[in-house]
């Protein structure tokens, strides 16, 4: 039994954001693929900015994100029919400098964006327990179509960089930092080094 999520035959993890809990994003595991189905919000740098002036005054923010995934994305005006334009992820570690304050005050669950995170931000995660992920960087438009519908929930006058929330389905993330700290910036490469020996081998070995 795997609970709310469930493996397909390739052996992608679907994962509902909606009934998502700590322990199920605890078994998540650097370099596993999920697909991503519910309701997440987003932030980029001038969100997570004032929702940090914000904490630091003692206010309350104008969205609960305790059990929430966070995207880091400033979404492109829809046009025509579109729910949201272009969506691409914004370079993770332009948020760095805020990650240890959100994750300990804000009971987020998850992180989604793009390239690797700085130690400081790995150790956050961690800390709290709050994995990385890494969505497709270069595929804006392609992850557009996984977005079902948005709203503006707070932060309006940042226009782009307001918080939306994202109704998605069957969004594709990396897992890229887990909650025992290992990044996949770190062992993919590693990996794939050794795979690319282990064949190099082979091939002279006559395998």
């Amino acid at each position: 039994d795997i609970g709310a999520d469930e493996l397909n035959p390739a052996g992608v993890r679907r994962v509902n954001l909606d009934t998502l809990t700590k322990e199920e994003t605890a078994s998540w595991r650097c370099g596993e693929t999920l697909l991503l189905s519910g309701k997440m919000l987003t932030a980029r740098d001038a969100a997570h900015k004032r929702m940090v002036e914000l904490i630091d005054a003692g206010k309350p923010l104008p969205v609960d994100l305790r059990g929430r995934v966070i995207y880091y994305v400033g979404p492109v005006r829809a046009v025509r029919n579109e729910v949201v334009g272009p969506a691409g992820p914004t370079t993770s570690s332009r948020l760095d400098d805020f990650t240890d304050k959100v994750l300990a005050e804000t009971g987020l669950f998850a992180m989604v964006g793009k390239a690797e995170r700085g130690p400081a931000a790995i150790a956050s995660i961690v800390r709290h327990k709050t994995p990385y992920l890494a969505a497709v960087g270069g595929a804006a438009y392609l992850i557009s179509k996984s977005i079902k519908a948005a709203r503006i929930v707070a932060f309006e006058d940042l226009g782009m960089e307001a918080i939306y929330e994202f109704d998605v389905q069957d969004m594709p993330v990396i897992m890229a930092v887990d909650v025992e700290g290992n990044s996949i910036h770190n062992s993919g490469p590693f990996e794939w080094r050794k795979r690319m020996a282990a064949d190099s081998i082979a091939r002279n070995i006559g395998v």
